[in-house]
């Protein structure tokens, strides 16, 4: 039986030099687009990748767009998950045109909110002086999903523009919205882009091939919950947001 992998990235199979541990050896594999290396695999995490690597097909299932995804220097040969599913690229890096068209509409459908939501977010950063940026992040010219992030360790000022733009804009939304929060990084995210349609979508295609694969999902965060728990199995790196909500809950 063959395995299929879906793998999330940042904070999954690496991390910035800051979230490492102090002792042991890194191993550069994610750059600036300076060039300058920025995320690192630990050990542990290097022998995970290889262990995986020698075995089973690799999907990257990422918040990363495709010009981020290039810039990490890992040997994905197969398909690829990136904008939080809003774009799959097939093997030879070309997207899959039946999800293209489905996500076009789910694009079209949120652009409107997302360009307020942004509009309102840079007047906030710029009345009060704010420590934060924020953009829309998509690919193929379809915005996808909204983020902030704070600057110079300002994290008041992204609970801020929370506080006062995103959350009454989401109230005003109703359920059409998600958001995604883990350190510095908060995504607002429509509910038709989602990693998991996009895992469930590919899990199809391979089965429909006829051939019988062994699904394994692999992420950090709550939002990742969704995609592993469409695999036959999950996991999640100890230590985790989402290793923290499930297995690092006390027992009642």
């Amino acid at each position: 039986m063959r395995k299929l992998v879906f793998l999330d990235l940042d904070d999954t199979l690496f991390q910035s030099q800051r979230k490492c541990p102090p002792d042991g050896a890194l191993h550069p594999v994610a750059r600036l687009r300076d060039g300058s290396a920025h995320s690192f695999m630990t050990g542990k995490q290097q022998a995970f990748w290889e262990w995986l690597a020698a075995d089973a097909t690799l999907v990257p299932t990422t918040a990363r767009d495709l010009d981020a995804l290039r810039r990490v220097d890992l040997p994905f040969e197969s398909w690829s998950i990136l904008v939080y599913g809003g774009v799959l690229l097939d093997p030879s890096g070309a997207p899959e045109p039946e999800w293209l068209e489905r996500m076009r509409g789910v694009s079209k459908d949120a652009r409107g909110d997302l360009l307020d939501l942004l509009e309102r977010a840079q007047t906030s950063i710029q009345a009060n002086d704010l420590a934060a940026r924020v953009r829309l992040v998509g690919e193929f010219e379809l915005p996808f999903y909204f983020v902030a992030k704070y600057r110079d360790g300002r994290a008041a000022d992204l609970a801020r523009l929370d506080a006062e733009v995103i959350e009454p804009w989401l109230a005003a939304q109703g359920d059409a919205y998600r958001v995604h929060r883990n350190d510095n990084n908060l995504a607002v995210i429509p509910r038709g882009v989602g990693k998991e349609h996009a895992v469930r979508h590919l899990i199809e295609r391979f089965t429909d091939s006829g051939e019988e694969w062994l699904t394994i999902g692999i992420g950090d965060s709550l939002i990742d919950g969704a995609f592993i728990a469409a695999c036959d199995y999950c996991i999640t790196p100890r230590d985790t947001q989402l290793f923290a909500a499930t297995f690092g809950r006390p027992l009642l």
